[in-house]
Order: C-alpha cells, then structure tokens, then sequence
C-alpha cells in the first residue's frame, strides 16, 4: 500500500460523453448570483460514467467559451464573467483534490511558468494546461495577471524551463510579440523556452514567428508532449 499510494488511477474511456445541455446547465449555474455547488453536479456526471478528462476538456472548457459567447452578446456582465470563471478554476482544483491522489513534486522536474499574454482575460485555458501539465511531472507555476509585472519578477526570481503565454483576441498579437523579447531577457535561463496558445493561434503557425515563440499548443492535452520535446530538442542539440 505505501508502495503504490502515490500512483495515479489508470485513465479510464468516457462512456458518458457530455451532451449540450450539461454545457447550457453547467453554464446557468455558474452565472447564478449565488454559489452553487457545482462540483456536487459534476461529481454526479463522475458517478455516470464520464471520465475526469471528458469533464475538463469537453465540458468545462466549453462551459467557459459559453460563457464568453454570452458576454460578447451582452447576456451577461463582466462582473458575472469573472466570478464564473473564478468559480471554474475553484472546480478545476477541487476535482483535483477529489479524484487524484496528491503527486509530490520532484525537485528535479522541470519547471514551466503559465500566463496570460499582455491585456488578455480569458485564462481558464491555462488552468486546463496547468492540470495536464501536474498530471504528467511538470512543476507548474501561474501568473494570472493581465500585465506581465509579475511574470518578469517570477522569471528573474526562479529558474524555469519553459514559458507559456495564453492570447485570445487577435488584437494583442502585437503586444505579444514586443512582450517575448523582455520576458526572455529578464528570465535567468539564458535558454528559456516559450510555447503560446489559444485561439488567436488556431490554424495561425506563421504568428510562432512572428511574436518569437518557439512552438504552439492547440489543445491543452498536448502541452506535456510538446513541452518536453522542446526541451528533449535542446538537449540533442547540447
């Protein structure tokens, strides 16, 4: 038993896949003026047979672009916004706690720093990352700052492998790209590795370059694979 009790469960298929209406129930709830228990409801989805990867992937996270969708119509306010996606990312972590055996964290794993890039508001999609990436043996810090002040003084204050930066709305693409710069230049490893993702990447590999990224992540499960090739790259370059 001491032997295996820090093992994660093995990942088990979905066969409860989630439906629109567990979208449109999860996202009511989560706009409510009061809170609600939501992880209750979504422990019952649990005990149904959908798997904690299809709660996180296929119904959190597009809970959480419901809701945006609903703000850009003006259904509900920016108040409303913040405090559902604050109350997702208080679920995120207390599915985690719940249904993982807590990992302890190696002091040789590599280090990644997850934010927001400059003048971005939508983060739930780091908080996506940030599980995937604890799941697989990364040491995860986040900075969910909209400007980047404390991402510099993490980076010039602890060592870290790799830097992601989260960005939406195409808008700031440019203010991304002047952000890299500095951010690389204030971090202490002088090789520091800077991966982006989000929307305003989707079907868009030419603005790696152009904001001066090293690679770009589409879909939060694939975060660990490319994270580590980055780095599996440098070492066959050493």
């Amino acid at each position: 038993m001491l032997a295996h009790r820090g093992e994660r469960p093995v990942r088990r298929l979905s066969s409860r896949p989630c439906a629109a209406d567990d979208i449109l129930r999860l996202g009511t709830l989560l706009l409510l003026p009061e809170d609600r228990d939501v992880l209750a409801e979504v422990r019952s989805l649990l005990d149904e047979g959908m798997s904690l990867e299809e709660v996180l992937t296929g119904l959190l996270a597009p809970t959480a672009r419901h809701i945006g969708r609903l703000w850009e119509e003006d259904v509900c306010d920016f108040v409303q916004v913040t405090t559902a996606m604050a109350r997702l990312r208080r679920l995120v972590h207390d599915l985690e706690t719940h249904c993982l055996d807590p990992r302890p964290v190696d002091p040789a794993s590599r280090r990644v720093l997850l934010a927001p890039a400059p003048g971005e508001t939508h983060t739930f999609g780091l908080t996506l990352t940030a599980h995937f990436l604890g799941e697989t043996g990364w040491d995860v810090a986040t900075s969910f700052e909209p400007c980047l002040t404390d991402a510099i003084e993490r980076l010039r204050a602890e060592w870290f492998d790799v830097l992601g930066l989260s960005l939406s709305c195409d808008v700031h693409v440019e203010r991304l790209a002047l952000a890299v710069p500095v951010l690389r230049r204030a971090s202490r490893n002088r090789d520091l590795r800077v991966v982006v993702g989000g929307p305003a990447f989707a079907g868009r590999p030419d603005r790696i370059r152009l904001v001066g990224a090293d690679a770009a992540v589409e879909d939060a499960r694939q975060a660990p694979g490319i994270l580590q090739s980055l780095l599996d790259l440098r070492i066959r370059a050493c």
